[in-house]
């Protein structure tokens, strides 16, 4: 295990303006080119494809990066294992600064989305390949469980012996087991003082011996000793995908990197293989960064989640912190299946209490949110009112809504409507009784301990506005430009009027 500090992380790619060419169609007709968009900053150093990143990952924890494609987050996991060069910044790994290490040298290990398994090799000699060309960081405990092994492996062979070969043949082959049993013996008391010192482990080359031994205790663990003597091309994808998180995992290495290992995977396989990688997660010590862009992996896996977008972290929390207390209008539309419903609403602020009021449904928000919201000297404003699907209640009071579809999901149906000129799904239980709604006018309400009141003018959650936020600043600039765009208009409408109203007693 180690602790990972990202510190102040800038990554910028060289940006190539290549100039347009020009193409022509049929009969001479000029083609323009398609122009690649994306949403990353352009600076005059180059393309910005992470900004400013801190993240104090500690020792043993599994943070899991997710975002949208495009995000940083796979360009962040490279950095740490040294497949990147850092621009700027600092990265720090079980104390010490590695910017100019090399990759073999950060004691990591990575599992790729592609498997990159060695065909020609058998999944044994794929999961020892690491432990043959490489020093190990052995631990001495590992050296005694692979003692004991291999005693009882030779007291197994002596009662074999022991029934096969004459009393004379025996005895020269016992005494010879017996010696070696000894010097086993021997080695573990000498790595029980070391362990008794405070020592864990030492640097060395495995034997063969014990390159096999640990293949077989990662093969063990992960279900797939029945597979070691086939090649990959004879295995599934959950299985091949297994191999290379055993091939990881079999070096002990302080830091564990996933980038998106399951999105391979069938629906069916991937749920299989996240339960593997929860268990996994006990059995060994190890700090682990997995990269997804699925939220469902990312709130079942993770201590803490990283959600990203075009290079900047927008939230950083606990699954359950980032689904009950989004940051800003993105963090909660991008976790949350299906996602938030979002309406236009006023936040009245009467007598020292808030309010949340769509059209003349009007609801006084939980004392926590009042709280949080009278902290940050909140005023009464026009909001982005949020509300999570299966938050939304269908009763006698509410905003009116028409249903389009019904989906019958079991226990619950997924109700498709249409509110105010937007679309809105509703999760609502059916308990054993099925109600077909579509077609229907029902009203919508909501619990006022429940919802989330966004700023129309930055996206940010109300609540938590105290909170340093890195905000992108194109978006700042824009606002400004629409802000003073909006200030150059209305004097010009204004002089129009006149001159109409002049016009008039001429004509």
């Amino acid at each position: 295990m180690a602790e990972v500090i990202l510190k102040d992380i800038v990554k910028i790619y060289p940006y190539i303006d290549k100039p347009r060419r020009k193409y022509f169609g049929l009969f001479g007709k000029k083609v323009v080119p398609h122009v690649r968009k994306h949403n990353l900053q352009i600076t005059d150093k180059g393309v910005v494809a992470v900004q400013s990143l801190n993240i104090d990952i500690k020792d043993g924890e599994f943070i899991v990066l997710v975002g949208p494609s495009g995000c940083g987050k796979s360009t962040t996991l490279r950095m740490v294992a040294g497949l990147e060069e850092i621009t700027e910044g600092e990265l720090y790994i079980d104390g010490r600064i590695v910017n100019s290490i090399e990759p073999k040298d950060r004691d990591i290990a990575m599992v790729f989305q592609s498997y990159a398994l060695y065909p020609h090799m058998t999944v044994a000699q794929n999961m020892a390949y690491p432990l043959r060309i490489l020093p190990q960081n052995i631990t001495y405990q590992f050296e005694i469980d692979f003692l004991n092994h291999k005693i009882e492996e030779q007291n197994a062979i002596k009662a074999e012996l022991k029934e096969k070969l004459p009393a004379e043949a025996y005895a020269k082959k016992a005494e010879a087991i017996d010696k070696e049993i000894e010097t086993s013996n021997d080695r573990i008391k000498e790595c029980e003082a070391c362990i008794a010192r405070g020592e864990t482990s030492y640097v060395a080359k495995l034997s063969p011996e014990m390159r096999k031994f640990k293949v077989m205790q990662v093969a063990e663990m992960l279900n797939i000793t029945e597979y070691l003597e086939r090649k990959p091309k004879n295995l599934s994808g959950g299985q091949r995908q297994r191999v290379a998180i055993g091939r990881a995992v079999v070096r002990n290495p302080k830091v564990l990197l996933m980038d998106e290992p399951l999105s391979n995977l069938d629906a069916k396989l991937r749920n299989q293989m996240r339960a593997e990688i929860i268990k996994l997660r006990k059995r060994i010590n190890t700090t682990f960064i997995y990269v997804t862009h699925d939220q469902v992996e990312a709130m079942t896996l993770g201590d803490r989640i990283v959600v990203m977008k075009d290079g900047f972290v927008q939230q950083i929390g606990t699954p359950q912190e980032v689904f009950d207390h989004p940051r800003n209008k993105f963090v909660s539309g991008f976790i949350g299946t299906p996602q938030m419903n979002y309406f236009e609403a006023d936040l009245i602020k009467e007598n020292g209490s808030y309010f949340v009021q769509i059209d003349d449904y009007k609801v006084e928000l939980s004392k926590e949110k009042q709280d949080r919201l009278l902290a940050n000297n909140v005023e009464s404003q026009k909001i982005t009112l949020g509300v999570r699907p299966d938050h939304m209640i269908v009763g006698e009071n509410g905003i009116d809504g028409t249903v389009d579809v019904s989906e019958l999901m079991g226990p619950s149906a997924h109700l498709h409507m249409t509110v105010k000129d937007k679309d809105v799904i509703v999760i609502i239980p059916t308990s054993g009784g099925y109600v077909n709604y579509v077609g229907q006018s029902i009203k919508l309400g909501f619990n006022g301990a429940l919802v989330h009141l966004f700023s129309n003018e930055n996206d940010r959650n109300l609540e938590f506005l105290n909170e340093e936020f890195q905000e992108d600043p194109r978006e700042v600039e824009r606002r400004k430009a629409e802000a003073e765009e909006v200030k150059v208009e209305e004097p010009v409408q204004a002089e129009e009027k006149v001159e109409a109203v002049e016009e008039k007693p001429a004509e």
